[in-house]
């Protein structure tokens, strides 16, 4: 029986500011400057899926309006 050796290349080493760039952030489109990425729920929104925080989404579904089916 012949052996296979392994060729298994080492790990690439991230920074903090890589893995924080490839994380998915909150994309609330009534508040563009939320950068959160504890995602809670993903909308459809002008044809997009977007996803948003938990405390974006607390704001949004607390208020008193209607949503459309698509």
């Amino acid at each position: 029986m012949a052996k296979v050796k392994s060729k298994l290349s080492p790990k690439a080493s991230l920074s903090l500011d890589d893995v924080k760039s490839e994380m998915e952030r909150c994309l609330n489109p009534w508040n563009g400057g939320c950068e959160s990425t504890d995602i809670a729920i993903y909308i459809v929104y002008k044809g997009n899926k977007i996803p948003l925080c938990w405390k974006c989404w607390r704001k949004i579904s607390r208020k008193d309006f209607e949503w459309e089916a698509y």
